[in-house]
C-alpha cells in the first residue's frame, strides 16, 4: 500500500466530523450517519439502502491508486451477510442505524485476511430484514480504513464515501454506492496510467489499465 498523501489521521477525522454534522453522511475513517429523513421513497436495492454520495466528500479520490493509498486495507471479495451495526444520534437530529456487512475475502492487501466486516450507513427507510435477502452478487473491491474493534474482530469504515466499493466491466469502473462517481474515477485512473506509461516511455494505448473485472481493479490498486 502507498503512504497516505492527502489527509493525515487528524485531518481525516476533522473532515469526517464536519461531513457527519452537516450532511449526515460519512467520510474517510469515521462512522456514517443516516441520510436525510425527508426522503420520500426508499432507494432501490442493497446498495441503494447503503448509498453514499460523492457530493458529501470534501476531497474525493482522484484515481484507484489514490483510493488505495488512503486505505488501511483493500480486499477483493463477495458480500455474504449483513448484521445490525450501531445506533448514532446527534443532538437535534434523528437517530440513524448502520449495517455491518460481512465480506468473504478472496485477496487482500495484507496476508491472512479471510473475512472483513464493514460498517455502512443504512437508509432510515430500510430495516435490516429489507436488505439481508437482497445481497449483491459477484466480486467487489473494498477500500477500507480501521474504525473500531468489535466483539468478533475489527470493523472497518469506508476510505471514501462514494468509491469504497468498486467493480469494473467493459473497460470502465463501477461504484455501486454512487454510480455517478464512476465516471470521474475511471477518467482519473486512465489519466494516471497514461502519465505513468509516458514517464516510462510506453505507448499510451499500452499504458491504459485493464478494467474488465473487480480482480483487475484490485490488481491495479495493489500495484499502487
Amino acid at each position: 500500500m502507498r503512504t497516505r498523501k492527502r489527509l493525515g489521521p487528524a485531518a481525516a477525522g476533522a473532515a469526517a466530523l464536519a461531513v457527519l454534522l452537516s450532511t449526515a453522511a460519512c467520510s474517510s475513517g469515521a462512522p456514517e450517519a443516516g441520510r436525510a429523513p425527508e426522503a420520500t421513497a426508499a432507494p432501490a436495492g442493497f446498495w441503494g439502502a447503503h448509498a453514499g454520495a460523492a457530493a458529501s466528500e470534501a476531497n474525493p479520490p482522484a484515481d484507484v491508486a489514490d483510493l488505495a493509498g488512503r486505505s488501511d486495507l483493500v480486499v477483493l471479495g463477495t458480500v455474504t451477510g449483513a448484521e445490525e451495526g450501531k445506533e448514532y444520534a446527534d443532538p437535534g437530529k434523528p437517530v440513524s442505524r448502520t449495517s455491518n456487512i460481512r465480506i468473504a475475502v478472496d485477496k487482500a492487501s495484507r496476508p491472512g485476511v479471510k473475512e472483513a466486516v464493514v460498517e455502512f450507513t443504512r437508509d432510515p427507510a430500510h430495516d435490516l430484514k429489507d436488505v439481508t435477502g437482497k445481497l449483491p452478487q459477484g466480486q467487489y473491491v473494498f477500500y477500507l480504513t480501521s474504525w473500531y474493534e468489535g466483539p468478533d474482530g475489527p470493523v472497518y469504515s469506508c476510505a471514501a464515501t462514494s468509491a469504497c466499493v468498486v467493480a469494473a466491466k467493459d473497460g470502465v469502473l463501477e461504484t455501486p454506492r454512487d454510480p455517478e462517481a464512476a465516471k470521474e474515477l475511471t477518467e482519473g485512473t486512465r489519466a494516471a496510467a497514461s502519465a505513468g506509461g509516458a514517464a516510462k516511455g510506453a505507448r499510451s494505448a499500452a499504458a491504459q489499465p485493464r478494467l474488465n473485472s473487480a480482480a483487475d481493479v484490485f490488481a491495479l490498486g495493489a500495484a499502487g
